[in-house]
């Protein structure tokens, strides 16, 4: 064989080789086609509900392929049916907020029409819109859960890796109104009970010095603020613990906050209604902010350096110990004033704005007791907290 031969023979071969590499691929991957998930929703938190059945539809072996996203995920190939592949792909990033996933072959290749979504849920999620709902309104979403699941109860217990794929999707209707269900009601019992005052050890003011409770004047803030006192004031000693006066979720926290701080206070004419909340805010210092199950909201101010556990987004237990109480550094920074300033926010309800409120939102809301008078307040503020 001459050397023009061999030439001949190894161009061919690179073209064969070639074609098979580029073009066997291309076509796989427009035969290869999403088909649908047992549920859109991935519920973060929940070992069960972290995990969905994707399929795919291919006439190709597509078993050593796998299901990715940005987000941290496994995926397990379970088994072919004619043309459809199914995949369980589960999410293991609970802060995961990618909701774009897609397949990739063995080289890490994405494959074209694979690319599907799926809506992302945690636990905050939840309670965040679900305590922003009215008793009501919680009862009501509550028995339309309860109606899908008596719709759908005869599937509760089906093998999502082996039964037919209808019956996984009815399978996971089912499952995800029942974990819902589980949160709603969970929120409703834990309405009864009245708040834990926030001081261990100490009681609400008793009227001794009125400028602790709400609606007392700070005309000295007039030009930066609106001039009133939201919240109750707790004296206490330094580094006394602080607690939790409901189960809720935390929704705020501010740190390491330095006396220097207070420049970034705004004081000229012309300032708006969000700035002198703005402003207010700078004054409560370290600070913690919880959103309770009874759907309302409060600030914790003048605190030390906030534990290390404790992150937004995390959930807290009612008598939780938090943080100590610090100095308010206000007036001057030699002003050593030990208390807890605490401000108990009314959630007004808007059906609109359920778990899209902004902290500026948070700050507007009415404070318990606005415009009532110290008897009033020291009447009925035991309504409301244990003794």
């Amino acid at each position: 064989m001459n050397l023009k031969n061999i030439f001949v023979i190894f161009l061919i071969s690179a073209l064969f080789f070639w074609y098979t590499l580029v073009y066997s691929s291309f076509y796989k991957n427009i035969e290869i086609n999403f088909s649908g998930v047992s549920g859109k929703n991935i519920y973060l938190d929940s070992q069960k509900l972290s995990g969905v059945i994707v399929a795919f539809q291919s006439k190709d072996m597509i078993s050593n392929y796998t299901i990715h996203s940005n987000c941290k995920t496994t995926t397990e190939f379970l088994y072919t049916l004619w043309t459809q592949n199914f995949f369980y792909l589960n999410v293991n990033d609970i802060h995961c907020k990618n909701n774009n996933f897609y397949l990739k072959d063995q080289n890490w290749n994405v494959i074209i029409n694979t690319n599907f979504q799926l809506n992302l849920v945690s636990d905050f999620d939840l309670y965040n819109r679900f305590t922003d709902y009215t008793d009501t309104l919680l009862v009501q979403a509550n028995d339309k859960l309860l109606a899908q699941m008596q719709k759908f109860k005869l599937f509760a217990s089906v093998d999502e890796r082996e039964a037919n794929f209808e019956y996984i999707q009815k399978s996971r209707i089912y499952d995800e109104s029942l974990y819902q269900n589980q949160k709603i009601e969970e929120i409703l019992l834990k309405r009864q009970n009245k708040y834990k005052i926030p001081v261990e050890w100490y009681n609400l003011p008793d009227g001794k010095n009125v400028s602790k409770f709400p609606n007392w004047g700070r005309p000295y803030r007039a030009s930066y603020t609106h001039a009133v006192h939201e919240g109750w004031d707790i004296d206490a000693p330094n580094n006394t613990p602080v607690v939790s006066i409901d189960d809720g979720i935390v929704i705020k926290i501010v740190n390491n906050f330095q006396f220097s701080d207070l420049v970034k206070i705004k004081k000229w004419d012309g300032i708006t209604h969000e700035d002198r909340y703005k402003n207010l805010d700078i004054l409560r210092w370290n600070q913690v902010w919880i959103k309770t199950m009874k759907w309302d909201v409060i600030f914790y101010a003048h605190l030390s350096t906030v534990a290390p556990w404790l992150g937004v987004w995390k959930q807290v237990q009612k008598w939780q110990y938090i943080w100590n109480i610090w100095i308010t550094w206000v007036p001057d920074e030699d002003y050593k004033d030990y208390h807890l300033h605490f401000e108990l926010k009314k959630n007004p309800y808007s059906k609109a704005k359920a778990g899209k409120n902004t902290e500026v939102d948070y700050m507007a809301w009415d404070w318990y007791f606005k415009w009532e008078s110290i008897k009033y307040i020291l009447e009925h503020q035991y309504r409301i907290f244990e003794k």
